[in-house]
């Protein structure tokens, strides 16, 4: 195994591992074992996508949550297994198989390697492994499939370097980091996470072994392999008597050390500004700390390390922070998918992929990008820009605030924490608009998502009373309500010192900008029995009811 059973056991299924039960609790009683084929096919339709994608692990015998029931068959019945997986496919996978003794009973663990052609199984169906699920691709996706495979040899090639040229304590890092076995020799760890192959009674290296372990300098194994980072004065890059770059600073040392050293660069460059937290401002990072370091480790670790004239880029300036990186995204993902925040897995670094992630730096399952869209909505700032750049991937992160101070001040009545950032958003567009309302429309254009979504958000706002809805189909509109409590505290203030309110004088009390969204909110505390009104359209006022008076 490249991975101690007991990390296998205690990681949990992802991209890289899936447990298998061998037992039907379908019904009640004592579980019965499942039939012996249909273990088969699906050990099949794993191993297949495993071999499409990154490799990985499946252990049979292990429930999903990774408790231990082991194997109800034979040694006969195993083979017969692993027979009636290899009929189903078209072509054979190439997979290693071990029995291992747990004290719960046997696990078998299949382990396979990611490959240069595509598996299918013998009804056509093409399993390719996206986190912890399979996904099913068509003819055309195979083949640009085999294209992404084609560039993760890069990482893959061997190299005339031995083991005295790696980092010795940066290995023993690693060891430590992925829990393997510290009687593991040097090499045996290499070669287990397939970072080296024997050669009679040496080894030689791989590119990514190199990439991770090797001793600088590191231009001896890579020619760019490492990070530029450029800060400029202003928005734009000027030249000539005008220069206006501040640093300009390269970075060239193993992969991980890179990381750690490019953090503390990029860190000393980033200040704080002061962002409205709960009506109090307080001091934060310009940029949220989890997206600027992630868009950094997705550069150095899903690179295309075969443009050996090309470094990862990173510029700075006074309102934003670019992170380049040669290579675009392996196929299938495109630009779309990731703009659209779709969770999508391709490698196409995986021996890389899987030291990194061991280490800490990097997370398997597509999260990373996702949960930079989020960490820049939670600070209220314009989401990332995710665009091709000639052979370049480019994320652009900016530090300018989506929202003014005073529509701060005013999303702060609002229960936030209940609110996903994309409602935060449309409330605040509301106001900054000056509209006063949105629309399904307006809702889908600032938040870029599809309408069904869109609608199923509103009814949220809709069901917790943040919004109310006005008109039918297309001509609906959603206006923002104040809540109450707040509402409920400022009109006491103003009717200890006045006889009645109008329109006019709500609007002035609440922030309210539009005279229609005012009279929307005023119907509703009449409603409510909070206030009473008299007389009509521009001419009606408002007085305060018992209940409101009493309400503490």
């Amino acid at each position: 195994m490249k991975v101690s059973l007991e990390i296998l056991l205690a990681g949990g299924e992802g991209q890289y591992v899936e447990y298998k039960s061998c037992f039907d609790r379908s019904k009640k009683g004592a579980a019965r074992p499942v039939p012996i084929k249909k273990v088969a096919k699906e050990v099949a339709r794993c191993l297949a996508a495993f071999a499409n994608a990154d490799g990985g692990t499946l252990l049979l015998g292990v429930e999903d949550d990774g408790i231990v029931t082991g194997l109800p068959y034979g040694d006969q019945e195993i083979e017969s297994l692993k027979q009636i997986a290899r009929d189903n496919w078209k072509r054979p996978v190439p997979y290693t198989f071990e029995m291992c003794h747990h004290s719960e009973g046997r696990i078998a663990i299949f382990e396979v390697d990611t490959q240069l052609d595509e598996f299918s199984l013998t009804d056509g169906k093409t399993p390719y492994r996206n986190k912890e699920q399979t996904v099913w691709f068509t003819t055309e996706e195979v083949r640009a499939l085999k294209r992404t495979k084609a560039s993760t040899l890069v990482e893959r090639t061997l190299t005339s370097f031995s083991v005295d040229d790696l980092d010795p304590a940066l290995i023993e890092r690693f060891r430590q980091k992925a829990g393997a076995s510290p009687s593991l020799t040097t090499e045996d760890l290499l070669i287990e996470y397939d970072l080296a192959v024997r050669n009679g009674s040496a080894i030689k290296l791989t590119l990514a072994a190199c990439l991770l372990f090797g001793k600088p300098p590191m231009t001896r194994f890579h020619e760019r392999a490492g990070v530029n980072f450029r800060r400029f004065d202003g928005l734009v890059v000027l030249t000539g008597p005008r220069n206006n770059e501040r640093m300009d600073e390269t970075r060239e040392l193993p992969l991980p050390f890179l990381i750690e050293e490019v953090f503390k660069l990029v860190q000393s460059q980033i200040g704080v500004s002061r962002k409205l937290k709960d009506l109090f401002f307080e001091e934060r990072p310009e940029y949220p700390t989890f997206a600027w370091q992630e868009a950094i480790v997705n550069a150095v670790a899903h690179r295309d390390y075969s443009l050996r004239g090309n470094e990862v880029e990173i510029r700075m300036f006074d309102d934003r922070l670019e992170v380049k990186n040669p290579g675009l995204p392996p196929e299938p993902v495109t630009i779309e998918d990731l703009q659209q925040r779709k969770q999508v897995h391709a490698s196409r670094n995986p021996r890389i992929m899987r030291v990194l992630k061991a280490m800490g730096f990097v997370r398997e399952r597509g999260e990373g990008l996702p949960r930079i869209f989020e960490e820049t909505e939670e600070s209220f700032l314009m989401p990332p820009e995710i665009t091709a750049d000639g052979r370049f991937f480019k994320i652009t992160l900016r530090n300018t605030p989506v929202f003014d101070d005073e529509t701060m001040r005013w999303l702060g009545q609002f229960p936030m924490e209940k609110l996903h950032p994309r409602q935060r958003r449309i409330l605040g567009y509301c106001r900054q608009s000056r509209k006063g309302f949105f629309t399904l429309t307006d809702y889908v254009r600032e938040n870029g998502i599809d309408k069904e979504n869109a609608k199923k958000e509103i009814r949220q706002m809709l069901d917790l009373q943040v919004v109310e809805l006005v008109g039918r189909r297309k001509a609906a509109k959603y206006y923002p309500l104040l809540q109450r409590g707040t509402i409920e505290e400022r009109l006491r203030e103003y009717f200890s010192r006045h006889e009645f309110l109008t329109n006019r004088e709500y609007r002035r009390i609440t922030g309210t900008q539009q005279s229609f969204s005012a009279s929307i909110q005023l119907k509703r505390l009449v409603r409510d029995d909070l206030l009473q009104s008299k007389g009509r359209r521009k001419g009606t006022r408002y007085y305060p009811t018992q209940k409101l008076l009493k309400t503490k």
